[in-house]
């Protein structure tokens, strides 16, 4: 999971054992607690680029409680959310090479 901030353009990237609702929701607070902390200022908007396959009662229950604003890309919009899949693309095209040059087979 690749989580950037918008007006610094941090990123941080999150390996999940499994992209469920309980995992991907852990990580959000954990990243919530880690950018209030560091920037002293409150998160107030969130913008998703995924389906709305894990937004659930508990990711509602989590809004409510610290009035965020969770935003959903459309589907298919690349305009949207250029700047994440440019990052994903780049780590990716780093951790290829990595494993080539560690003679680790690419299909891992």
């Amino acid at each position: 999971m690749l989580i950037i901030d918008g007006f610094s353009s941090y990123k941080t990237v999150a390996f999940l054992k499994t992209k469920s609702v309980d995992v991907m929701l852990n990580i959000l607070k954990a990243y919530h607690i880690e950018a209030e902390r560091q920037t002293g200022k409150k998160l107030k908007h969130i913008r998703f680029d995924m389906g709305r396959e894990w937004y659930n009662m508990a990711w509602e229950d989590y809004q409510v409680v610290y009035g965020l604003v969770f935003e959903f890309t459309i589907p298919y919009t690349y305009q949207q959310n250029g700047a994440a899949k440019h990052s994903m693309r780049t780590i990716l095209n780093g951790v290829e090479c990595v494993m080539a040059e560690s003679d680790m087979a690419l299909k891992y």
